[in-house]
């Protein structure tokens, strides 16, 4: 993966459009018309996923990878508007009109959608896609306008487009589509996928636990600070966490949740604490659940939370998803999270 700046005809986001006339009946000349001027861009490249794509100078990229799901995101300094490339693994190859009814699926069931326009399209260097235009909070916390083109190669399921506020958007629409035609796709792509588990329970001798998760999840592991596995859908979210980390001798849940809970605000952006509390899990283990909203590198998330005390270590079993489709996939956070079991 690399990005890398140029300049390229494409990107004509600051034109000159008006010609310096004379005011006068003398025959004066006018002035000359000023060229198009193209603006600085980056290119992203990916050879693990197999495609391109340019994005304005000053823009910063964001990653999300886990499983058999990918994106990349780009924001422009403002934060009012960005643009983003996702990519979805299937077992079998993918048919266009199945992907764009997924992808349909899952916007029409986002808060405040409203379809503007859809239909077949054409992007870049010939590449036969579907464009969806219309209005939908997609997981960034806002209702804001988007255009997206959904595409399919082989096993893989392509999304790619931009989003934000409505006049951002409007005035920004000729950028937006030369992000979307600068889209190419690379005659191969190396990445394996990981295959989906039939599920199962995960056991850790070294930590001292085992997790029950679902057929069709896998295990991955995404590095982040105190982390033990992560076991996630086919698209990245729904997804659980298992991490961990030392508190002091003594600690107990009815101390240590409450201030837990009042910690994640420092972490997370816009955290807005829905419910929180004592819970036993399946096993009768005492925890504390916390529910909350709030955002981490740009993504919306509603997430739940159950921390699990033992001697000096404190077990944080985590569940993330969308705000849209939360509610059906609690019931899945909830049979893994309460599945957790010291061993």
């Amino acid at each position: 993966m690399s990005g890398r700046s140029g300049k390229i005809s494409i990107f004509l986001a600051v034109i000159v459009t008006l010609a310096l006339l004379t005011a006068g009946c003398g025959g004066e000349s006018a002035e000359p018309t000023p060229t198009a001027t193209p603006i600085p861009v980056t290119i992203y490249e990916s050879t693990e996923h197999g495609f391109s794509i340019e994005y304005p100078e000053g823009w910063t990229e964001s990653e999300q990878g886990m499983g058999t799901y990918f994106s990349i995101s780009f924001l422009n300094p403002g934060g009012t508007l960005y643009a983003a490339v996702s990519v979805e693994y299937k077992t079998d190859d993918v048919i266009l009109t199945d992907y764009v009814t997924e992808n349909m699926d899952y916007m029409e069931s986002s808060p405040g959608f409203e379809l503007i326009s859809e239909g077949d399209v054409t992007i870049g260097e010939g590449i036969s896609g579907y464009e969806i235009v219309g209005r939908g909070d997609l997981g960034t916390g806002e209702v804001e306008k988007f255009k997206f083109v959904v595409m399919v190669r082989g096993k893989q399921g392509i999304a790619v487009g931009a989003m934000g506020e409505d006049a951002v958007f409007d005035q920004s629409e000729s950028v937006i589509d030369a992000v979307l035609n600068s889209f190419e796709l690379l005659p191969t792509y190396s990445y394996v996928p990981p295959t989906p588990s039939a599920g199962g329970t995960y056991t850790s001798a070294e930590y001292g636990f085992s997790i029950t998760y679902p057929a069709g999840w896998t295990e991955t592991f995404i590095g982040s600070h105190g982390e033990i596995v992560t076991f996630t859908s086919g698209m990245g979210v729904p997804s659980v966490t298992v991490s961990q980390s030392p508190v002091g001798e003594g600690t107990t849940l009815t101390e240590y949740g409450p201030q837990f809970s009042q910690d994640l605000g420092q972490h997370w952006v816009d955290y807005a604490l829905i419910s929180h509390g004592e819970i036993k899990l399946d096993d009768g283990t005492p925890a504390y659940e916390i529910v909350f909203s709030g955002t981490s590198e740009g993504y919306n998330l509603k997430c739940k939370y159950a921390v699990v005390i033992k001697g000096t270590q404190a077990f944080y079993i985590a569940g993330y998803s969308m705000p849209a489709s939360f509610a059906q996939d609690v019931a899945a956070l909830d049979s893994v999270i309460h599945s957790f079991y010291l061993e």
